[in-house]
């Protein structure tokens, strides 16, 4: 391959790399919990910690991040209402291809919308 090809394929990747983690995600969690029960949350990843906030129903909290060089940006959240404490993955570099992530937490678990679709996922045992 020439040299000429090889720095003009260098430079897309590092374009795309660059447009990437300007860009950063945007997760956002909303408390859709069918008692009307206020939600805790307290999220977290490897270096950060959000902090705990108190959602009443039907209002949410989000923040932005950049994902790491290596592709393993992970943020895990408690959710606990009433007699209830559950913990789940909000954001897998490797899982979630979305530059917004937006969750609905409910009993059931943790409703992604994306697309304009919901995925519903399972609580973490």
């Amino acid at each position: 391959m020439s040299s000429c090809i090889q720095k003009i394929l260098w430079i897309c990747v590092l374009m795309l790399l660059f447009v990437h983690n300007v860009l950063g995600v945007r997760v956002s969690i909303s408390n859709t919990l069918v008692s009307y029960s206020d939600l805790t949350v307290h999220c977290k990843s490897g270096d950060d910690d959000l902090g705990v906030r108190v959602l009443p129903f039907s209002k949410g909290f989000d923040w932005k991040f950049h994902d790491n060089f290596f592709d393993t940006t992970l943020f895990y959240c408690s959710f606990a209402w009433k007699d209830q404490l559950h913990w789940f993955d909000v954001y897998k570099s490797t899982r979630d291809d979305c530059k917004e992530c937006d969750w609905a937490i409910s009993e059931q678990g943790p409703l992604k919308i994306w697309n304009d679709h919901l995925y519903q996922f399972p609580w973490k045992k």
